[in-house]
């Protein structure tokens, strides 16, 4: 009986230690895997393939704080902030704090989600180990003040266009009766290429005509966007894009035809000429290099003046704005634009505008989050210091991209404000409109007949001058003309208004005021009626 026992039990032993040597193993395997996986990733990561590194990354272990810091970094770097603040607060509930290099960029992704309490915190703590970032100080300061960027808000009116859709639309640009822009939108084809960093077709040019009349949210009309031109279809990513001499010449960028470090393919700049009924390009920019990206440019309408932006070495840090000259037919040496302008961050997408003001994108000047649209005055002896743009222009979003026409009135830019991420969409926007109330004077005349041209015009003293909203048919205002005839009126708001003018014969006539769109120098109105009429 013994035996019998000592036999089972052997057995048992037996089964026992295999079952757990296999448990053992496949506890191996799995480690295995998860480091393998791990590993790959960080190799992606520092390759910039953020969506490879991202999928690997959640694949390995999603309870695992290590690899919720790597996922928060790869959602950082691929513009989806409110995923970024989410993984790493799962992060800092297990380990309290954040790795010193991180806690910045947990400050930028607070201030993009529009988190800015958070973010002045951890902008604080950043600068207990770095006391003199004076671009921090600013950020700090202005998150603290962000009220002055929506003082200027009545002063833009911004609407998305109906070109946008699901996909990344963006860096829109006059050309003709047209818009030019950057899509990476699906279109058939037999085979596909798609840009592994952010899991999505490479960006093509595309264009759309602008239409006659006003769309339903007061905006432009605009044609269904096709492909701008098949000289400039390329198997990678190509755009942005700029016209002058006339839009008989552009600028544009494209992806190098040779890959550099690590098989990346830096983005490079060409020229191009309309010939013969067609695009040719002519030459490519000859700073272009496969060991880092000149892209974003912005040039003058005689073209001789370039700006771009670029990650070559010798810069502040990250991509910075540089300048080169058309001189005896061959571009000058770029020149960094200097630190009034470029920052240890990005600094992107300049526009020059007039020749007088420089309109560029940044994360390093102090704004509302993300990338914010800059100004900046080109001066004699450089640049002056850059001012944000405000709201709406602006948000805790990236905004960029920003082009604007020749009068001062309208314009394009791009933002991801809708769904976060490279999803951009294309806005357009009129500027310095008219801010309510508004005061405006003006004298009442009258006429003694409609046909002679002869007769006198003398003033009407004494009138009773009733603004009326035509909309609702309201007076909202009311004022008596003085012995010459001179009155002021206060307009409350933005509206469809007409003036009524009584005689103290109780005799009335009506004109339509007109209060202009834009904001502009508003003189004295001279009403005259015609005694015939009155």
């Amino acid at each position: 009986m013994s035996l019998r026992i000592t036999s089972l039990t052997l057995l048992l032993t037996v089964v026992l230690s295999t079952t757990a040597g296999k448990m053992a193993l496949a506890q191996q395997t799995i480690f295995g895997l998860f480091r393998n996986d791990v590993s790959l990733g960080d190799k992606y990561y520092k390759e910039k393939n953020f969506q490879g590194a991202l999928k690997l990354y959640l694949s390995a272990a999603r309870k695992d704080s290590d690899i919720q810091l790597r996922v928060a970094r790869c959602y950082y770097a691929l513009k989806e902030y409110d995923k970024a603040v989410y993984y790493y607060n799962n992060y800092l509930k297990v380990k309290r704090s954040l790795p010193w290099s991180d806690t910045f960029f947990y400050a930028e992704v607070q201030a993009a989600s529009g988190n800015y309490k958070t973010a002045i915190d951890y902008y604080q703590k950043h600068l207990i180990n770095k006391p003199d970032d004076e671009l921090v100080i600013r950020k700090v300061w202005r998150l603290s003040n962000i009220q002055y960027l929506y003082e200027d808000s009545i002063h833009y009116a911004v609407r998305p266009i109906s070109v946008n859709t699901e996909y990344g639309e963006l860096c829109a640009v006059y050309f003709k009766n047209e818009i030019v822009f950057m899509s990476n939108r699906k279109e058939p084809e037999l085979v596909e290429t798609v840009n592994a960093a952010i899991n999505a077709p490479f960006y093509k040019i595309y264009s759309s005509r602008v239409l006659a009349g006003q769309s339903a949210n007061g905006g432009h009309q605009y044609s269904k966007a096709s492909q701008f031109s098949k000289e400039f279809v390329s198997r990678f990513n190509a755009g942005p894009v700029i016209f002058y001499d006339h839009d008989q010449k552009m600028a544009f960028v494209s992806t190098a035809h040779e890959a550099g470090n690590g098989g990346k393919r830096s983005l490079q700049l060409y020229f191009a000429e309309w010939k013969e009924g067609e695009w040719k390009v002519t030459e490519p920019f000859p700073y272009n290099s496969r060991y880092h990206s000149i892209s974003d440019p912005a040039i003058s309408d005689d073209g001789k003046l370039l700006f771009f932006s670029s990650d070559m070495g010798g810069g502040f840090g990250g991509r910075d704005l540089y300048r080169s000259t058309l001189e005896d037919g061959k571009w000058t040496q770029p020149v960094n634009l200097g630190e009034t302008v470029n920052t240890p961050y990005d600094e992107s997408f300049p526009f020059l505008h007039q020749n007088r003001t420089l309109y560029f994108s940044s994360n390093g000047h102090a704004g509302l989050g993300g990338l914010d649209i800059f100004q900046s005055a080109i001066k004699t002896d450089g640049y002056s210091e850059p001012q944000n743009a405000g709201y709406p222009i602006n948000t805790s979003f990236d905004d960029f991209g920003m082009v604007v026409d020749s009068l001062d009135m309208h314009g394009y830019f791009s933002s991801n404000r809708k769904s976060g991420g490279y999803n951009d969409d294309i806005y357009e926007f009129d500027m310095d409109l008219q801010s309510y109330p508004v005061t405006i004077e003006g004298v009442v005349k009258i006429k003694e007949h409609a046909w002679s041209d002869s007769s006198s015009v003398t003033a009407m003293p004494h009138v009773r001058i009733y603004l009326v909203d035509n909309l609702r048919n309201t007076v909202v205002h009311q004022s008596v003309a003085n012995s010459k005839g001179a009155f002021s009126l206060v307009v409350p708001y933005y509206s469809e208004y007409v003036i009524r003018v009584v005689d103290d014969n109780n005799k009335e006539n009506v004109v339509v005021l007109e209060i202009p769109k834009h904001q502009k120098q508003l003189g004295t109105h001279e009403i005259v009626f015609v005694k015939d009429t009155f």
